[in-house]
């Protein structure tokens, strides 16, 4: 859909990016236009398509759950789903990812993954399953009505506010609604248990949250940068004919961008702090949602390496409290399952390595938290010989976190991989490159 038109109010720029979802684009990648009587706020679900989902994705398992539970089946699952997400350990994401299972055995998948494989074509069947929606001026709770709220399979993802500079507003405007007028306990805004992600946007910027926390919460930006070289700075560049968040729709808000960060970017991340004064132990949790600037490092290099093989080197430069850890962590679970385009695996194992004595503890809880099979991760933290480097080199292991300190010990004990490939992402690059290392 063209995207230069001029907006007299923020309505006018609402009605366009619902209109780019659900008819500007090709038939299998348009949202399905939904509106606030399909959206039930006690547990932040459009109830109607989710169950819409299940029947057409998984008729045996609604089948043989309307025979466990008969007219109540309906309000159980729905029941399922919120205890998951708001119990003990548990997130909207996880949800998610891993389903919702009942008595007997029976289990619902909520969401299917999209392929790494042109092999994988059952994957790639199930994932076309996936319905993707948009709501538009959704009261998500008797006082609260947001801009638009984005579903899949009928469960709320994303909420964006956005503004519009034509009417005297802009981000910093979405930002203060946010944090002033939107309460923490709704249940949309639950931490970890609501939508994953909350967007402020105007026609210039994009900026973002995962945790709303009144007045402290914390936002930052999800821009793709302006300028470059020694101009690079800030926010977006302008885009003759275009509006320069036009990325959002272009290239964040589709079918594939979205069902990748849902399956392969968001986690839900631990770090152990200490009270200053009781000096007691505790853990402080965030829900992590790619900033641009990460998911355009990973798409970036995954092309690259998927057109032209593992020959290549590269230099990634992310500034101080950019999130470096975790596009190492991303990068290194995205190559491990790298394949090209006849479907064969163009990397063995993908080698983390720090100059560090020790293994950051911070990298090693980045790479253990994404989804993986067991034995699939070895790091190798202070407790970890030069041996063990060895046998998880020699085992096949597909991702390796470990210091540059261990390896001088087994170049004789892995000799014989010349014919494996691997990607080896060097931590601190600037000072773990010289000569002898």
């Amino acid at each position: 859909m063209k995207s230069w038109k001029k907006f007299m109010d923020e309505g006018d720029y609402q009605d366009f990016l619902e209109r780019c979802l659900t008819v500007g684009r090709d038939t299998g990648e348009r949202f399905v236009r939904r509106t606030n009587a399909d959206y039930c706020p006690q547990y932040a679900i459009d109830k109607g398509l989710l169950i819409q989902f299940l029947e057409a994705s998984q008729p045996d398992e609604m089948a043989a759950l309307a025979k466990l539970y008969k007219a109540r089946r309906d309000q159980t699952i729905f029941a399922a789903f919120n205890a998951q997400c708001v119990g003990k350990g548990g997130s909207r994401i996880a949800t998610l990812k891993h389903g919702i299972g009942f008595p007997g055995g029976h289990k619902l998948k909520l969401f299917y993954p999209p392929p790494v494989s042109v092999n994988q074509k059952t994957i790639a069947k199930e994932w076309e399953k996936n319905v993707f929606s948009v709501a538009r001026e959704v009261w998500v709770s008797d006082a609260e009505r947001v801009d638009h709220v984005l579903f899949v399979n009928g469960i709320a993802i994303a909420t964006v506010e956005m503004k519009c500079e034509a009417s005297g507003q802009n981000f910093h405007d979405a930002i203060r609604q946010y944090r002033y007028e939107r309460s923490p306990e709704t249940r949309i805004f639950r931490f970890k248990a609501g939508a994953l992600v909350h967007f402020a946007m105007d026609l210039n910027e994009v900026w973002m949250t995962t945790h709303l926390d009144g007045a402290a919460t914390t936002f930052i930006p999800f821009n793709k940068g302006r300028g470059s070289g020694i101009d690079a700075g800030s926010g977006n560049d302008a885009v003759k004919g275009h509006y320069s968040t036009e990325y959002m729709w272009e290239e964040i808000l589709t079918r594939r961008t979205l069902s990748e960060i849902i399956s392969r970017f968001v986690f839900v991340e631990k770090k152990e702090r200490k009270d200053p004064k009781t000096r007691r132990k505790y853990i402080v949790e965030s829900v992590i949602f790619p900033r641009y600037h990460q998911l355009d490092c990973v798409r970036k290099i995954l092309a690259d390496v998927r057109e032209n093989g593992t020959a290549n080197n590269y230099l990634i430069m992310h500034s101080a409290g950019s999130g470096k850890t975790n596009t190492i962590a991303w990068l290194a679970h995205r190559l491990s399952t790298l394949h090209d385009a006849r479907g064969e695996n163009i990397i063995d194992t993908a080698i983390v390595v720090t100059d560090r004595v020790v293994v950051d503890q911070q990298l090693q809880k980045a790479i253990l938290s994404l989804d993986h099979e067991t034995g699939e991760i070895c790091t190798l933290d202070e407790k970890k010989t030069s041996k063990d480097l060895a046998a998880a080199i020699n085992s096949g292991t597909k991702i390796i976190a470990t210091t540059i300190q261990k390896f001088p010990y087994i170049v004789d004990e892995v000799r014989g991989h010349g014919e494996s490939r691997f990607a080896v992402i060097i931590d601190e690059a600037h000072s773990s490159t010289s000569g002898r290392n």
